[in-house]
This record gives C-alpha cells, structure tokens and sequence, in this order.
C-alpha cells in the first residue's frame, strides 16, 4: 500500500474527508499494482483489498468493480458547483466552460505517475480502453448538455437542432483543449503546474488560435 505521504489529499479538507481520498488513492495504486504483477484475469477485489489494507467491503464502498478501480476517477461534472453559474452567465461561452472544466480538474486528485502507468495496463488490455473511451464520451455529452442548457436560455429564438448543433461543438472544442491539457500534464509531470492550470492555458492558447484564424480587419 501506498504510504500515507504518497497521497496528495488538500490540507483545507476535514479529516475524515482527507481519510477518505487516501484510502480511495490507495486502493487506485493498489489495484494498478496488482494488475500489473498477476495480469487483469486474476486480479481480484480480494487481492487488491488485501495488497490496499482494507475489507473488500470497504472497497465496494468506493468502487463497483474491480476494473473502475483499473480506471481510476474520470472527468464528470457530477456535483460540479460552477454548473449552475455557468448555464446563468452571458460571458464568451468557451471561457465559461473552461472554469467549469478547470474547477472539476482541481478536484482529480490522482499524479501523473499514476495517470501514466494507468495509460500503459489500458494499451495491454484493450477491453479498459473500451471503458475508458465510454467515459470519456460521457463526459463529452455532458458538456454538451450543460452547454445546450445554457444556449437555449440565452437565445431563446434559437431551435432545438440548432442549440443542440451548437451545444455539440462547444463540447467537442473545449474537450480538445483539455485533452491537450491532459497529455501535457501526463508527458511533464514535473512542471509543477496542476491539470487546473494547463486546462486554463490551454483555452487561453485555443482561443488565441481561433482568434488568429480570422483575417484582420482593414478600417
């Protein structure tokens, strides 16, 4: 098991809120370890609980199989406090949902060295890969759905097919940004720069780019 200083849990936190995410940390390195030393067929609750110092009851308390363990946290807006403030604001779209996506990323809490090794069991067994894309699809629709619920508010003349034609390309755009983000996070983890604040440059260089595309207008 991971020792204890391993774990990045943010100090503001309670400390049975810190407990929990380093046990959740824990059984996320636990997992990738056994995984890695007995092979996906014969990785077990059992073993992973065992290899995490905790009950395979404790281990369902956080993950409902073994291999959303494997997988570790993926991006959702679920609970997500900038939601509501975002479909309510009349700003430029695309840096509105940047602080969205931004404040879901301050909140991922797993290093690039796991995120890393994560990426390398999904390569070896493709039936992860399956699942993670499945993720991040769902996380593709809901900035989709947040974003249509924001432009049928805001333009309220717009139709149905037309906001959701919209509200598709925001979400395919701002995704790309933040797998840029991600990769660079992943592929420099000792930047000393959080997922936060690559997402943050990340749409400040892509709106920058968009920006530029344009030719310039002559007075």
């Amino acid at each position: 098991m991971a020792p204890a200083s391993d774990v990045a849990v943010p100090e503001q936190l309670g400390l049975r809120e810190r407990k929990r995410i380093a046990t959740r940390q824990s059984i996320l390195r636990a997992a990738l370890e056994v995984v890695r030393e007995r092979g996906l067929d014969n990785a077990t609750v059992d073993e992973i609980s065992r290899v995490a110092d905790i009950s395979p009851r404790t281990f369902f308390n956080y993950f409902p199989s073994k291999e959303e363990a494997i997988l570790g946290e993926t991006p959702s807006l679920a609970g997500n406090p900038e939601v509501e403030w975002f479909v309510a604001d009349r700003g430029p779209i695309l840096p509105g949902i940047a602080r969205v996506i931004i404040d879901g990323s301050n909140r991922l809490l797993s290093d690039p060295e796991l995120l890393a090794e994560r990426r390398a069991v999904t390569k070896l067994y493709p039936e992860l890969g399956v699942r993670r894309m499945a993720s991040v699809h769902n996380f593709e629709n809901e900035l989709a759905e947040v974003a249509g619920r924001r432009l049928r508010g805001e333009f309220p003349e717009m139709t149905d097919a037309e906001a959701a034609d919209r509200a598709r390309l925001v979400a395919l755009t701002s995704f790309a940004f933040v797998r840029h983000a991600w990769f660079a996070w992943i592929d420099h983890p000792d930047a000393n720069r959080s997922l936060g604040q690559l997402v943050e440059e990340a749409f400040t260089r892509g709106a920058e780019l968009v920006a530029s595309s344009y030719p310039a207008q002559v007075g």
